[in-house]
């Protein structure tokens, strides 16, 4: 499982402008992403800073520690870098890293409807949880006499993901649901 924080929808956020670094134009950026060495792969991304955004092509971009350090065309001063502070740096889902088989993106998971072995349909995937040893799916019931449950994403119970379908089957722990 690898983090990423978006709706699923067309863009996905990967990195948040912390301010300016230098006097020409040079921001530093906090990677939201799981593969901060991406950052060198950038050529044109959105800055979304309270609800404004801005389409801006990236000139030349290096990770640098834990951060990025990025340099977008016409941001050429301290000035307006500064004035991004706090923006969101945002690319289309499909610019992401592809993940090995078997491994999701959290916004792939959430929305996914489980059901069990038997074709029952169980409830729907509203979060994911990371956990120490492994991440957890917080499952909206479908029975209206129960709220939610934890379904543990391991491959003992997730038995299929089923992305095109929107359907995760699984078989569940002995008495999860009377939890």
């Amino acid at each position: 499982m690898s983090k990423a924080t978006g709706s699923g929808g067309p863009e996905i956020a990967v990195g948040r402008i912390a301010g300016p670094h230098g006097v020409a134009g040079l921001l530093k950026a906090i990677p939201l992403t799981d593969f901060p060495e991406r950052c060198q792969e950038l050529t044109e991304v959105v800055c979304d800073l309270n609800g404004r955004r801005q389409r801006l092509t990236v000139e030349r971009a290096a990770l640098h520690g834990r951060f990025w350090l990025v340099k977008f065309a016409g941001i050429d001063s301290r000035e307006e870098a500064a004035s991004l502070r706090g923006g969101v740096i945002l690319i289309r889902s499909e610019e992401r890293m592809p993940l090995p088989a078997g491994r999701y993106y959290f916004d792939q998971i959430i929305g996914l409807m489980v059901y069990n072995i038997a074709g029952e349909q169980l409830g729907l995937v509203r979060e994911v949880i990371p956990g120490a040893a492994h991440d957890h799916y917080l499952v909206q019931s479908s029975d209206p006499g129960k709220k939610e449950f934890l379904l543990p994403a391991v491959k003992e119970f997730i038995l299929e993901i089923d992305l095109l379908g929107g359907r995760i089957t699984a078989e569940l722990p002995a008495g999860l649901l009377e939890l």
